[in-house]
């Protein structure tokens, strides 16, 4: 993880919650507490004083304004982790583009994982490398992944992308975001191995989509995928890819 230190602020009307989430941080040791606060109305006086605060620690259900609200009426909000009591806003909450969804009671291992994703930052590129990719078979035409309340069928073609956030995945297709609740473990299960691959212990990819690979980083349309040391081999493996 990155030495770099994190201006955090935390925001949640429950004393409890608030000492917790404090304890996890003064753990890591590279979070520097800001501001605790006891409603959405106390924090936007701290980030009006206060414009280097990179991370909040946000509450859904507070009295006044929610922390979802709260964080869309933010023109320049710093990257927000939520952490609630509640499942049933985190659809909304990735579509506000929060890093993670957090619910109570939260461990430190699930703590720290959500962390790393406001501390990682891209490394440094490399030449792009070029790929013989063979054509791929067919497989299943879909998959029926659960979101919100319902079972919504996917189509495998149209997915750009999977990011696994603790119980939820983030799927990215050409039609929006859609935030599943199920794991990237039972993701890999279901989907045809010849067509997806994980790239990364949070990433799967669909190989056709791949426009190039730069350092330890996949190409897909204008994101770029991070490559796991671990995974690196089997992907340039499954690439029919050989280092010259």
């Amino acid at each position: 993880m990155s030495t770099e230190r994190l201006r955090c602020i935390i925001i949640d009307d429950e004393p409890l919650a608030r000492q917790l989430i404090e304890s996890h941080c003064l753990q890591m040791g590279n979070i520097e507490i800001v501001a605790c606060c006891k409603t959405a109305l106390e924090a936007f006086q701290v980030l009006h004083e206060n414009t280097a605060v990179d991370l909040m620690f946000l509450d859904i259900q507070m009295p006044g304004i929610t922390g979802l609200s709260f964080l869309k009426s933010l023109k320049d909000p710093p990257k927000a982790i939520f952490t609630t009591a509640y499942t049933d806003h985190a659809v909304e909450a990735f579509e506000l583009e929060a890093l993670d969804y957090l619910v109570k009671p939260i461990t430190f291992e699930r703590f720290f994982k959500a962390v790393q994703r406001a501390s990682v930052k891209p490394g440094a590129s490399t030449i792009a490398t070029a790929l013989p990719v063979a054509p791929l078979p067919s497989g299943p035409d879909a998959i029926f992944l659960k979101v919100n309340r319902r079972l919504l069928r996917i189509e495998l073609q149209e997915i750009q992308y999977m990011e696994s956030l603790g119980d939820y995945v983030k799927v990215f297709t050409d039609n929006g975001l859609q935030v599943c609740y199920t794991t990237l473990n039972k993701l890999e299960e279901l989907l045809p191995e010849q067509l997806f691959l994980r790239v990364h212990r949070s990433y799967m990819i669909p190989l056709k989509r791949i426009n190039f690979l730069e350092g330890n980083f996949v190409k897909i349309g204008d994101t770029d995928v991070p490559i796991g040391q671990t995974y690196k081999e089997a992907l340039m493996k499954r690439l029919n890819y050989k280092e010259e």
